[in-house]
């Protein structure tokens, strides 16, 4: 089957609960949604020294892709991207504001998305752990706050010198909680258990 054939076949399909909790938990943490024709794709890259989780992340949605990850040259990376979906766009237009990735209000955040943004961009840090949240406001970080109270999990969000949110600790007191949430998830992929203390 060609390619055309292959991707307007995968165009089709419905997403599985799973699918879309693996392409949610990319887009908070590293993953971009760019135009593939008339819809959106995800792209997923990260650095070779951690090949084996994009591998991870491709095996939750190859259904969706016609290739495998491919390493990158320029970048010293592997990446990989879906088709373009119709379900895909629905959630650039939940996810981007004026091009801008944000993190939509009404979102609920599940263990599993909480993991991928652990591995994207989470760190050890002492007795605990972190999340680098940059390219998020505080209004954003804070939702991130409330639903990780939903799991009885409690965290501070530390401020650079121009006053602008950057991080988001756990607290020392409910790294325990939290590392449950996740560990489950990053234990697959040895290339980030050095991130759980």
């Amino acid at each position: 089957m060609s390619h055309t054939k292959s991707s307007n076949v995968i165009k089709q399909v419905t997403l599985t609960s799973l699918e879309k909790e693996v392409i949610i938990g990319c887009l908070l943490g590293d993953g971009s949604l760019d135009c593939a024709g008339k819809e959106y794709r995800l792209r997923v890259e990260h650095k070779a020294d951690h090949k084996e989780y994009v591998l991870w992340k491709y095996a939750f949605l190859k259904r969706l892709c016609l290739t495998a990850p491919q390493y990158v040259s320029t970048h010293d990376s592997y990446r990989f991207g879906t088709v373009g979906h119709a379900e895909i766009t629905r959630l650039r237009k939940s996810f981007y504001v004026n091009g801008i990735k944000i993190i939509p209000d009404d979102l609920s955040i599940t263990p599993l998305m909480l993991a991928i943004l652990f591995m994207d961009d989470g760190c050890k840090i002492h007795s605990t752990a972190s999340l680098a949240l940059h390219a998020y406001s505080l209004k954003e970080i804070n939702h991130i706050l409330v639903e990780l109270n939903k799991y009885n999990v409690r965290g501070s969000v530390q401020k650079d010198g121009h006053g602008e949110a950057k991080r988001l600790y756990i607290k020392t007191a409910s790294y325990e909680t939290f590392k449950k949430l996740v560990e489950s998830y990053v234990k697959d992929v040895s290339c980030m258990t050095c991130k759980l203390v």
